[in-house]
């Protein structure tokens, strides 16, 4: 990798947090934060990352939204960049984001456990070994080649690179898996030098569980982690949610119900992490949300899905963006990132 820079906050604080806001223009308050990334909110997905932000392939559908900043308060970062390779390293954290022209690759399964093994070896070398929390985003989710629906290729190749490390299923991190509006696949994880806690939701099957009827390879991921550093508050990053109770879909096709369950699922997630966080005299500790990520399959459900999601979280920022949905028969997912308070 190359084009190394060094970024330092005026105050030198070592004990540093991370925090995730979404924008739609860089004001002086954006500037002034030490970046991770900036992602933009786009309409294909490239690998631009000499051009000061990371491109995800997402539309954004809302409030004239383009983009999230993931940053530090305080602390040294130093960023640098290959081909279609980014990284950003702070003294808690590491974010890698890596990009693969299907046009050059021997298909999808193959390109996903090419990026996932050279995200594993980096996290390593740089001895960042625990991973938080992967996005990944691509082209086409839902469609077939050779037999097999792209998001359980992605899987399959996902799953391999982990059993190739030795990875095991309690150590995966949270995740999602969208389908973008075209362009590069990207895969963008954020690692850490402590472990982090992962999560199930006890009314969904732990998608490692899933059975075979869902592809060759289970997907590959928690329903959340929580990263409690030193000094920090704790966070809790929720990994894509939806209309499954069990390992089924829940209400195919019917947007309403699936917005309830969804919200359901979240609620019960987030009360189980909370039950099993308790603070040392059995307080429950308070869970806030930071951001949302809303995922729309139809812009034209987007009134709809943004007000019950502003009804459930009012005042919580949000970004609604156009993608398609891991299970074709999901209208909506939501992600996104929580602060625990003992």
């Amino acid at each position: 990798m190359h084009g190394v820079r060094r970024l330092v906050n005026e105050d030198g604080d070592k004990s540093v947090g991370l925090n995730s806001q979404y924008y739609a223009s860089l004001d002086g308050s954006a500037e002034a934060a030490s970046p991770l990334a900036n992602f933009r909110f786009d309409s294909r997905c490239s690998n631009t990352v000499n051009a000061s932000f990371l491109s995800t392939g997402l539309l954004p559908l809302a409030d004239n939204i383009c983009g999230e900043l993931m940053a530090v308060s305080a602390g040294n970062i130093t960023t640098g960049y290959g081909e279609q390779a980014y990284w950003a390293e702070s003294d808690d954290y590491l974010l890698i984001a890596l990009w693969a022209n299907e046009a050059n690759e021997d298909g999808l399964a193959a390109a996903s456990e090419r990026l996932y093994n050279e995200l594993l070896g980096q996290v390593q070398a740089r001895d960042y070994p625990y991973l938080v929390r992967v996005w990944n985003y691509f082209a086409d989710i839902n469609g077939e080649e050779a037999g097999l629906e792209r998001y359980r290729q992605f899987c399959l190749g996902r799953f391999d690179a982990f059993a190739a490390s030795g990875i095991e299923e309690s150590q995966y991190p949270s995740a999602c898996a969208l389908g973008h509006a075209g362009g590069d696949l990207l895969v963008y994880a954020l690692a850490s030098k402590v472990a982090p806690r992962h999560f199930e939701n006890p009314r969904q099957a732990s998608a490692y569980h899933y059975p075979a009827e869902y592809g060759p390879r289970s997907p590959s991921f928690a329903r959340a982690s929580l990263l409690a550093l030193p000094g920090q508050t704790a966070k809790l990053f929720v990994s894509g949610t939806a209309s499954v109770v069990g390992y089924q879909t829940l209400h195919p096709y019917e947007l309403g119900a699936q917005i309830d369950v969804t919200l359901e699922n979240l609620d019960l997630l987030l009360a189980h992490v909370a039950t099993q966080s308790l603070g040392a005299n059995g307080e429950l500790p308070a869970l806030t949300a930071e951001v949302l990520k809303v995922y729309v399959r139809h812009p034209k459900d987007l009134d709809v899905i943004r007000l019950r999601i502003e009804e459930a979280y009012p005042d919580v920022p949000a970004v609604y963006v156009a993608a398609d949905i891991c299970r074709a028969d999901l209208l909506l997912e939501i992600d996104g990132i929580w602060n625990l308070y003992p």
